[in-house]
C-alpha cells in the first residue's frame, strides 16, 4: 500500500493525495493486472502502467 502519514481530518496522505484517489488507483491496478495477466505499477502520480513500462517512482506493484 502507499506509505506515508494519513491525515484523517483532510482525507489526504502526507504528500497531498486524496484517499479516494488512492483507492481508485489500486482498483484500476487490480483490474488491469487481472485483465492483462502481468504485473502493474502504481506510480507516484497514481498513474497505472505495466510494471516494465514504469518511468516514475513506483509506489506499489500489483500482480495478477
Amino acid at each position: 500500500m502507499v506509505s506515508g502519514t494519513f491525515d484523517r481530518r483532510t482525507g489526504t496522505w502526507w504528500f497531498g493525495i486524496a484517499n479516494e484517489d488512492v483507492k481508485i488507483a489500486i482498483q484500476a491496478a487490480h483490474q488491469s493486472a487481472n485483465r492483462l495477466q502481468k504485473p502493474i505499477a502504481i506510480q507516484s502520480d497514481l498513474s497505472v502502467v505495466p510494471a516494465d513500462q514504469a518511468t516514475k517512482e513506483v509506489l506499489e506493484i500489483v500482480r495478477p
